[in-house]
């Protein structure tokens, strides 16, 4: 029993949320978009690129890249064949 508490104790462990954010200065209060993207074999497969100013065209305040719970359900459920990970961009409030 103390084996597999162990064992679980260090799966969770081993996996985790993580969030990569990058500001820039202009001020929030635009839109938010949400978008999910996949990646294949722990993030190793896989790429991405987003056309930022297509969804903020006034510009944008800052956008993540996350694993969300659900996220690394999903990739520990597949293991790790998908990863899914989720973007978020925040639209700036004004003009550029």
């Amino acid at each position: 029993m103390r084996l597999r508490v162990a064992a679980l104790v260090a799966v969770l462990g081993l996996t985790g949320c993580y969030t990569v954010r990058y500001q820039t200065k202009l001020e929030p209060g635009g839109e938010s978009h949400s978008k999910m993207v996949s990646y294949f074999f722990w993030g190793l497969g896989g790429s991405h690129d987003i056309d930022l100013d297509a969804y903020c065209p006034d510009g944008v305040a800052a956008w993540s890249n996350r694993a969300t719970f659900g996220n690394v359900l999903i990739d520990l459920v597949t293991l790790g064949i998908w990863s899914p990970r989720t973007v978020e961009i925040e639209c700036a409030g004004g003009r550029r």
